[in-house]
């Protein structure tokens, strides 16, 4: 009697048999991307760690990434017919095998369909590259090892929505939508979120939030787009953590799978969890986009009848008007939930708060600047003719002018009116104050790096604006000359 390892195996050296046109189709798509890859193989540059690593043809490797992941959704629908066709279901789930064996089996013939073919057509290309060359060795492997790993990255991503997104319906054309729904929220949320509510808000520039938000696509559908950022040492571990991780989820989904049956085949939805997981992922993500950019506004009554379509074509019972007004209750309290955190981060600034005094060393490099809605900037740089011939301050001079600028932020008022203000088209002359601060161990400010920045600024009325100004030239360290004052536009 076979044990299930064994089982598992023949069921996929069979289904591998049945799908080999499929196997040859991938193949051809891979080889087509080697032969674009090697057209461009010249224009690798010389690998630094400390500069931005890019060669002229990471368009090219994002449409071969593209082409590859499209690969694995075709792959994945072939593979997992049954939790879309009723025939399919009917004979799947007639046949003495476990849903464990199903599934495994299933991954197997996908790892042997798509997987391997990736990494075998990538290491082809490394080694071609290396043999037509004269690029050393480790510039090729790094550059390959992040090309190989965003397409293995990419299209895990893929196959985890993809599959995710079948278990969870029992009908294809939800399952198209919501997984169309969950690769482009994911790749947008986080951008969304943060310039709807961290950005505007930030009194202090959040440098780790941007960088995160600049590298979050590596776990998304999206990752070949940080090959314009070259091939790091930072990219290739993110895109080697993402693989892992979307490889783990992957193999997790085996428990949402063995709760489904034949008779879940034809529903919309497997899961009504499922249901509004989608909806909300797709509410908040559309209106952050809306709170990011207010000319976007129409989007807001299009996402309201999208989610009412969704509603009544997944809904097995009969509509009623109490019905569509509880659905468009429960909208408006998504709603009032998204515009709630807004409000709340505006209030907190995004909670950031004043220059904290401990991030100050003895040798402060400071550029303290006010502008106005009279189109006039002042500004202050410590090194520009500093009359004691240093690039920096002290760390009880930083402090005063960091007093006055903290001073400034605990006499500013908030209202909802000025929140609602936020929102409207604003010209470029506005009133605004900003200290920008790098800290060093010495006053050398130029062969050495800064151990810290600080960048802090918000809007002020204009009479706030004047009034910082005239203090920080009232400050006894401060010379005349060192003030500079010009138009806005021309600064």
């Amino acid at each position: 009697m076979q044990t299930a390892k064994n089982r598992i195996i023949e069921t996929s050296r069979r289904d591998f048999k049945v799908n080999k046109l499929l196997f040859v189709i991938i193949n051809l798509v891979l080889f087509m991307n080697f032969i674009m890859q090697m057209s461009m193989r010249k224009f690798i540059t010389y690998y630094s760690e400390s500069v931005t690593n890019n060669y002229t043809g990471y368009g090219l490797a994002e449409a071969g990434t593209a082409a590859i992941a499209l690969c694995a959704v075709f792959t994945v629908f072939t593979l997992f017919r049954e939790l879309y066709s009723k025939p399919h279901a009917d004979l799947v789930y007639s046949l003495p095998a476990s849903a464990k064996e199903r599934f495994f089996s299933k991954l197997l013939t996908l790892l042997k369909l798509h997987i391997l073919p990736v990494i075998f057509w990538n290491i082809i290309q490394f080694i071609a590259i290396l043999l037509t060359t004269d690029i050393a060795l480790k510039i090729v492997a790094r550059y390959s090892a992040v090309l190989m790993f965003t397409q293995l990255s990419t299209s895990l991503f893929v196959i985890l929505a993809v599959l995710l997104c079948m278990i969870c319906c029992g009908r294809l054309a939800e399952m198209i939508y919501t997984a169309v729904i969950i690769t482009a929220c994911e790749a947008a949320l986080p951008a969304c979120i943060y310039y709807s509510t961290i950005s505007p808000y930030a009194v202090q520039y959040p440098y780790d939030l941007e960088n995160f938000i600049i590298y979050c696509p590596a776990w998304s559908a999206i990752s070949a787009k940080l090959m314009d950022l070259g091939y790091s040492t930072k990219l290739l571990l993110l895109l080697i953590g993402s693989t892992l991780f979307s490889a783990l989820l992957i193999t997790l989904l085996y428990f949402l799978y063995k709760k489904r049956d034949c008779k879940d085949t034809g529903k919309p939805f497997v899961f009504s969890a499922y249901c509004e997981i989608i909806l909300i992922l797709a509410v908040v993500t559309v209106t952050t986009y809306v709170l990011s950019d207010t000319s976007n506004l129409i989007l807001l009554p299009a996402l309201l009848l999208g989610y009412l379509l969704v509603r009544i074509l997944s809904s097995n019972r009969k509509l009623t008007i109490v019905r569509f007004v509880k659905w468009i209750g429960i909208f408006a309290v998504y709603m009032v939930v998204i515009f709630g955190v807004n409000v709340l981060a505006y209030f907190c600034n995004s909670f950031t708060g004043k220059i904290d005094e401990a991030k100050l060393t003895e040798y402060n490099h400071v550029w303290a600047m006010s502008t106005t809605s009279d189109d006039l900037t002042f500004s202050y740089i410590s090194s520009h003719q500093n009359p004691q011939d240093k690039n920096t301050l002290t760390k009880d001079e930083a402090m005063q002018i960091v007093n006055i600028y903290n001073s400034a932020f605990d006499r500013r008022k908030k209202s909802i009116s000025d929140y609602i203000h936020h929102f409207k088209a604003k010209a470029n002359s506005s009133n605004m104050i900003s200290v920008i601060i790098r800290t060093y161990d010495s006053d050398d400010t130029y062969n050495n790096d800064d151990i810290d920045y600080i960048d802090f600024d918000f809007t002020v009325t204009k009479a706030e604006a004047d009034k910082v100004t005239e203090e920080l030239k009232a400050l006894s360290f401060i010379a005349p000359e060192q003030i500079h004052e010009q138009k806005s536009h021309n600064y």
